[in-house]
């Protein structure tokens, strides 16, 4: 359990104690086994001077651009695409019987929608319709968990390096109306808090719409210590459509089918595949099937070196009796982190800076709302009683 002092901002994190990791070998904890006392989950706490069992519920969400993922203490787990539908017309209502729809439903039934997306680029888009959808989708995720059997609910949502800073109220007034207390970090803070791996560690957090990197030492990182590149996810799928449109005249790719494409085939020049990457897709209409190997390779390497001087000038800019600490633990995490070989491009474009080490993540999925769970649960009660939002 963490010993934190309350402080008007984030709380410090001390006396943490962290084990060696084998390279490529982490491995994200499962959702919590133990009884709900063991764990924390159910507290004794007093009212009115009388002892009464009070009923929590912690709850970690990941807020992503492309995906979004909460686990809760009671074992919950869910994903859900970050997108929104609201229907075109009382046509669409009356066949839909709802006013608005989410994830993969929403896709399902796009034709008779107005579909919405509103994180983009690792911020909330800055229109009142938009922080109207995000507060709609952060009360569905935790819905998703049964918030209405537990006497508090109290939550720790990560979201995009950006967002963490310039979009928190609005996270914060989003989920005002669903939880208790609520606390926002950093996407690649929570990952490194799932690992066990929060001193002196750099993350490497490739998502759909932004690259987040972040200086772990032990503390709630501030903006210093965080640097951002929209060289991520979504980057890679504009890159494809163009690198095909290029050499193939008249291709006529979408960005669901670019991104269906990277999710199964992405690689750069440290993991070349054996075979060629042959795919279906038309050409003025007509059906053909063509290699796009290349393709693939230049626009995944397209977000390598930004995201290298990125780490160089975290690595140069933190305390130099650290540097080696930082350069011997990277880990890479995120959907991006799914490309094969990036690890080792980025430790061989790196390595004029020394000895680097990447370590890239088995569950980039789960990863950073396990993160988020696990602080929600071990810090002390009372700080969650200085960060209540409001009564449910």
């Amino acid at each position: 359990m963490l010993n934190l002092p309350l402080t008007n901002e984030w709380p410090w994190l001390r006396d943490v104690i962290t084990g060696p990791l084998e390279k490529n070998t982490f491995k994200p904890p499962k959702t919590p086994t133990k009884t709900a006392q063991q764990r924390g989950i159910l507290h004794k706490v007093g009212r009115d001077g009388k002892g009464m069992a009070e009923q929590v519920l912690y709850i970690g969400i990941d807020l992503g651009t492309f995906r979004s993922v909460m686990v809760s203490s009671d074992s919950h787990e869910e994903e859900e695409l970050t997108v929104i539908g609201t229907p075109k017309d009382p046509i669409a209502r009356n066949f839909l019987k709802r006013d608005v729809l989410f994830g993969e439903e929403a896709l399902k039934n796009r034709l008779a929608l107005n579909l919405f997306r509103p994180l983009e680029l690792g911020v909330i888009k800055d229109t009142q319709e938009d922080r109207e959808f995000i507060a709609h989708f952060i009360t569905h995720l935790i819905g998703l968990s049964d918030p209405e059997e537990y006497d508090r609910v109290v939550a720790v949502i990560g979201a995009p390096a950006e967002a963490s800073y310039v979009d928190k109220t609005a996270i914060f007034d989003a989920a005002a109306g669903s939880v208790n207390a609520a606390m926002i970090i950093s996407e690649p803070f929570a990952v490194a808090y799932a690992l066990d791996m929060i001193e002196h560690t750099l993350v490497i957090d490739i998502g759909a719409g932004t690259a987040d990197l972040c200086r772990v030492y032990g503390t709630i990182p501030g903006p210093d210590d965080q640097m951002h590149t929209g060289h991520a996810g979504d980057f890679i799928d504009r890159e494809m459509i163009k690198n095909i449109q290029s050499k193939f005249n008249g291709a006529q790719i979408t960005k669901d089918m670019a991104r269906r494409w990277k999710e199964q085939y992405s690689f750069v020049g440290t993991h070349t595949p054996e075979n060629p990457i042959m795919v279906d897709f038309s050409i003025d209409g007509k059906a053909m099937n063509l290699d796009i190997t290349d393709c693939i390779q230049a626009a995944c390497e397209a977000i390598v070196d930004p995201i290298v001087e990125n780490v160089k000038q975290l690595i140069s800019g933190s305390n130099p009796e650290y540097h080696d600490e930082f350069r011997r633990n990277m880990v890479l995490a995120g959907g991006g982190s799914g490309i094969k070989g990036l690890g080792a491009m980025i430790e061989r474009r790196l390595s004029d800076m020394g000895d680097v080490n990447v370590h890239v993540v088995d569950d980039p999925v789960r990863l950073g709302a396990m993160g988020g769970l696990r602080l929600a649960m071990e810090v002390p009660e009372e700080m969650w009683s200085s960060l209540t939002l409001a009564t449910r």
